[in-house]
């Protein structure tokens, strides 16, 4: 046998055990990855109350939350409404307890459709990490209401549990 064959040989073996290698690595199974759970409703309607009984409709938070299998991460899909708040409500997020990031603003894109009104908003919708596993996250709107010259600061929140755990 030449010394070429033999190169020739080594090369092909080379080759064969790579590819044989490769087609094992591509049928063995994948890692399972965690999926997100079923859609939770979120609707918090902030409202403020004036001294003679009138009622303001003062924000919304509208959208839904998921929870993924994994329990270290969350999908929020939310509207944030200003709708007679004085400035633009606050949302923020807690999750188990411990206060993460607060939102403001509006985009500059009216929803009348969903907000009501002049339609001012703002948007958050994004898939988020959280450093543990996640029990439960609570979303809470605040925002401000002027009653005659009486500023009044007003909140309120809801809980979602979640289902995988």
């Amino acid at each position: 046998m030449t010394m070429a064959s033999r190169s020739r040989r080594r090369v092909f073996g080379v080759i064969g055990a790579t590819l044989a290698a490769l087609f094992v690595m591509s049928v063995a199974a994948a890692p399972a990855h965690a999926t997100l759970g079923p859609a939770q409703s979120v609707d918090i309607q902030l409202r403020s109350y004036s001294d003679s009984g009138g009622e303001y409709l003062v924000g919304r938070v509208v959208g839904t939350i998921q929870f993924d299998s994994g329990n270290t991460q969350y999908r929020l899909a939310v509207t944030i409404c200003r709708q007679s708040s004085y400035t633009s409500p606050n949302m923020r997020i807690y999750v188990n307890g411990t206060p993460g990031p607060v939102y403001a603003g509006e985009d500059g894109v009216r929803r009348p459709h969903i907000c009501g009104g002049h339609g001012l908003s703002n948007v958050v919708d994004g898939l988020f990490t959280y450093g543990g596993t996640i029990v439960g996250i609570s979303v809470t709107i605040e925002g401000i209401h002027f009653d005659g010259s009486t500023a009044r600061t007003v909140s309120k929140g809801r809980y979602y549990d979640n289902p995988f755990n």
